[in-house]
């Protein structure tokens, strides 16, 4: 048994409402970083006056040092007057924004460690849930009075921070026999295997802590108990058998207990929204006429804080899923979403290997329109954000995924999460749909989408989809080869004078699947684009005829049979059958033009493909 002598600053962090409330403590050396969203200090959520990153606290011989980070705007505020250094003792306050910061009294700690032979001795219970259903509540009626202001505290909080604060007043409220209670949320993937262990056992990702008025010892839960409920995902109940000095005992390998404290218990918040969380409540165990509680006294108390774990378990995941589908729908179609918010979404997500078809839309004209509206920046924006939208309309209503935007350009792609039986049909339905929608508004003056046109390529193959990024930033996408051919071909289209551009497995789904009278497949070229050493050939799409009277479609099977020729390396053949086509046509003219760059005649290492010198 070996004695260590330590002293603890204890703070309580507030901001204007009630519920912000946390509770945190600082041991002799230690540095921690303050801020709205410090991922590895003390998030302060609810103050948006507070940097992400915003300051560090540190404690050392008596005294707390609050250093501000040198790029935050507010500084701190202490006794009226601002600084952004300051060293406090205890029992002292400062603010920061509209957060306020309160030093308690400084304890120093004895603490007593035990080795793992010399635990104290305690009785351990452990519950499953349809153990606690056959054991009545300790007080019903009042239990379920906090039960029934559950509905209103969730939908109150705007943070996990504001969640754990009503939550850990409720409870204390609800149980008689509590001295302390907190609620805690654990990055699980930290957690240490096993009790010998317990050593490197993680601080809480956020925890906070409510007393009983009158209860001045510092409550320190058991990290042993806490690590066999969410390891077990049981509720566990220790019943300290000691009285004393062995109450005030930190056991360094399997429990703590705060001074006064005889018994605890712990649940686990299960679910996938709520990984990681858990409720500890704990009490001094002393009946009138000094008895200690029994396992008897405390299962009603358990049964009750299993079921507002329950409760708070279900209701988080319904809010994480409708979060969720807030926002996927930005980026997937509500076929996909449902398919991302089941149950087993984390598995879903994880990236698959897949036949995947992809849609790249670029709009054209943007440096046109941005210096006519140099002088109306907001309409220019109304304009951008427009054609996105309706780029993205047309990929979303063919039940397809946005993988990016990339300034005025989208990404969307098909066969993720589920793979797609008529392979690249949605995708060029969804480029024709698009090209309509920016032909027609060439004839309406006033529509923000006057003077953008736009260029599509779609391309079909193998492909990675699904999460895809690193560890701190990820994000739902696609990744292969496939992607940067579908790049390439929205690059074509200005080459061939078309708006869209498509692959040859994409062409053979379409022919598949769909009759000439809803659309129709045009051959242009077969082409080595730059860069590339395998040829690529390269179709077309074209409405019905009936939408589309430019070409007949006789004129498209004439230029077919020129494709073939310029192959076949029949040169004369090609012009004569490209001579029942209007001038203006531009994959005409990109035959004629690449022919005319060898004087009409073919190379003699001529393999059918045009090289292409640019992008």
């Amino acid at each position: 048994m070996t004695e260590h002598v330590s002293s603890t600053l204890h703070l309580e962090i507030s901001g204007r409402k009630s519920s912000q409330r946390i509770q945190h403590s600082l041991r002799e050396g230690e540095t921690v970083r303050i801020g709205r969203a410090s991922q590895s200090g003390w998030p302060i959520p609810w103050d948006k006056t507070i940097s992400r990153q915003h300051a560090d606290l540190c404690w050392q011989n008596g005294e707390l040092s609050v250093v501000c980070l040198p790029n935050v705007v507010n500084p701190i505020v202490y006794r009226g007057q601002t600084s952004r250094e300051l060293v406090l003792p205890p029992g002292e306050w400062f603010q920061i924004g509209q957060t306020t910061f309160q030093l308690s009294q400084l304890e120093v700690e004895t603490e007593v460690v035990l080795k793992f032979s010399e635990r104290m001795d305690a009785e351990e219970h452990a519950y499953s849930e349809n153990e606690l259903k056959k054991v009545p509540f300790t007080n019903p009626a009042k239990q379920m009075e906090i039960l029934s202001n559950l509905p209103q505290m969730i939908s109150g909080s705007q943070s996990d921070a504001d969640l754990g604060a009503a939550l850990s007043k409720q409870m204390i409220m609800a149980i008689d026999e509590s001295d302390a209670v907190s609620v805690a949320h654990y990055d699980v993937s930290e957690l240490p295997e096993s009790e010998e262990d317990l050593e490197n056992f993680p601080k809480p990702l956020t925890m906070n802590v409510e007393t009983r008025e009158g209860f001045e010892s510092r409550f320190i839960p058991s990290r042993r108990m806490i690590l066999k409920a969410l390891k077990d995902q049981t509720s566990v109940m220790h019943i300290w058998s000691g009285e004393g000095d062995n109450a005030e005992a930190e056991e360094e390998i399997a429990f703590t207990a705060a001074e006064g404290l005889g018994w605890a218990f712990c649940c686990p918040i299960r679910g996938e929204s709520c990984l990681g969380w858990c409720m500890y409540v704990s009490g001094r165990g002393v009946e009138s006429g000094g008895l200690i509680v029994t396992e008897d006294d405390l299962t009603g108390n358990l049964r009750f804080t299993e079921l507002v774990a329950q409760f708070i378990g279900s209701i988080r995941q319904v809010r994480l899923l409708q979060d969720q589908k807030t926002q996927l729908s930005t980026f997937f179609s509500p076929k996909i979403i449902e398919s991302l918010t089941t149950e087993n979404a984390s598995k879903t997500l994880e990236p698959a290997e897949r036949e995947i078809s992809v849609l790249f839309c670029d709009v054209r004209g943007f440096s046109k329109k941005s210096e006519m509206l140099q002088d109306d920046l907001r309409t220019l924006l109304k304009s951008v954000s427009a054609a996105l939208g309706v780029m993205a309309s047309g990929i979303l209503e063919r039940d397809g995924a946005i993988a990016d935007f990339q300034g005025d350009a989208a990404l969307g792609f098909w066969g993720w999460p589920a793979e797609v039986e008529t392979g690249s049909v949605p995708a060029c339905n969804a480029a024709l749909e698009i090209v309509k929608a920016f032909r027609e508004a060439t004839n309406v003056t006033d529509s923000l989408l006057n003077g953008f046109t736009v260029g599509i390529g779609v391309a079909h193959g193998r492909a990675l989809a699904g999460q895809i990024g690193t560890s701190r930033q990820a994000k739902v996408g696609v990744f292969g080869p496939v992607v940067n051919q579908g790049s390439r071909l929205e690059g074509l289209t200005k080459q061939f004078g078309v708006r869209i551009c498509i692959d040859e497995s994409s062409a053979t789904f379409v022919k598949k699947y769909l009759p000439p009278s809803e659309i129709r497949v045009r051959r242009l070229a077969q082409v080595r684009p730059k860069g590339m050493e395998t040829p690529l050939v390269v179709h077309t799409l074209h409405p019905s005829s009936n939408e589309d009277g430019h070409l007949a479609d006789g004129q498209l099977e004439s230029y077919d049979k020129a494709v073939t020729a310029v192959i076949d390396g029949q040169w004369d053949t090609a012009r004569e059958l490209l001579g029942q086509l209007p001038d203006d046509d531009g994959p005409k003219q990109f035959l004629l033009r690449n022919m005319a760059d060898f004087n009409d005649t073919p190379p003699e290492d001529w393999n059918g493909a045009f090289a292409l010198t640019s992008k």
